[in-house]
């Protein structure tokens, strides 16, 4: 009986297994791929000026230049695409130089001569070598390299980059009392050199800041202010004070080396403040470079800078 229900459901399934077709009545929607026209010629190759960038970097730096275990990403310039080819040209640090280290950048724009890429592709220095060292550039080619730096090194884009301008930086604090013969204060930092440095309470600091940047001499800031607080997420509220600016240095110790010249100080008293309290500060300087103050250190500084950039109460 058991194996009569096992066929009759066996055939069951069978007979509710059909085809349905549908018929649609009415014209074929028409398919908009039918009318596309699948030219297999393609796109023709639009022609690349040689004298830009984009043809420097396709027919000359790409060929001969972009070699494994050279200039293919193993070390600088690096010449893989047309992009990292102008980062690490223009503008770009040498790393080795000529004997009177007489370059600073690879490329300068509008002036050949300085430029790092036009004396290694020119030099007849048999020391120094001229490159590429196994395939050198004809004249032609390099006549085209010196025109394109002569005429501002432009970017596949037609533009001229900026020199870069490095924002005011900081190398050194140097913390001490003017009332007690002038004892340095700024290295009693407890058990990590980033520690807060101790400032006795009820007692004049004199704080001075190792300032630098690579335009303007910290005397010529346009701008030049401090800010205490308490808490070193929050300055919005803290008074600006006029950082003291001498126009010939003193000199101090910096991090890790010293002497170094430093210009501005502030000296202020800590009886504004409880014995336990933690101080930070903030300096916001100017070069003639930049629009806004930069804020020295800043809120996205690392902390370990922010701890070292202040004092507590003692």
């Amino acid at each position: 009986m058991k194996k009569f229900f096992s066929i009759a459901l066996l055939f069951v399934a069978i007979l509710s297994c059909k085809k349905v077709i549908t018929v649609v009545d009415g014209p074929i929607p028409d398919n908009p791929y039918d009318t596309v026209n699948y030219d297999e010629t393609g796109i023709p190759e639009i022609p690349i000026d040689s004298n830009t960038f984009l043809g420097i970097h396709k027919y000359i730096l790409s060929v001969k230049c972009a070699q494994p275990a050279c200039h293919d990403g193993t070390f600088e310039p690096d010449y893989r695409t047309v992009e990292s080819a102008y980062h690490t040209l223009v503008y770009a640090p040498v790393v080795k130089n000529n004997a009177d280290s007489t370059f600073e950048y690879r490329v300068v724009p509008y002036d050949a001569t300085m430029s790092w890429l036009h004396e290694r592709i020119t030099t007849e220095d048999a020391v120094l070598g001229k490159m590429p060292l196994y395939d050198s550039i004809p004249p032609r080619q390099i006549q085209i390299i010196t025109d394109w730096i002569n005429n501002g090194a432009k970017d596949i884009f037609g533009n001229v980059t900026n020199q870069p301008n490095a924002q005011p930086s900081i190398f050194g604090i140097y913390a001490r009392l003017p009332n007690s013969g002038n004892q340095r204060v700024d290295t009693i930092r407890g058990t990590y050199v980033y520690n807060p440095f101790y400032a006795p309470a009820n007692e004049d600091v004199e704080i001075w800041w190792g300032l630098y940047d690579d335009v303007t001499l910290p005397p010529l800031f346009t701008y030049d202010k401090i800010k205490f607080s308490t808490d070193p997420n929050n300055f919005d509220a803290a008074t600006e004070l006029p950082l003291t600016v001498d126009i010939t240095p003193t000199y101090f110790p910096a991090f890790n080396w010293g002497p170094a010249p430093y210009f501005l100080h502030y000296t202020v008293n800590t009886s504004q403040w409880n014995v336990g309290d933690i101080v930070y500060m903030r300096v916001y300087v100017k070069d003639s470079n930049h629009t806004a103050a930069t804020e020295i250190p800043s809120g996205t500084s690392p902390f370990y800078l922010q701890t070292f950039c202040a004092f507590k109460i003692q």
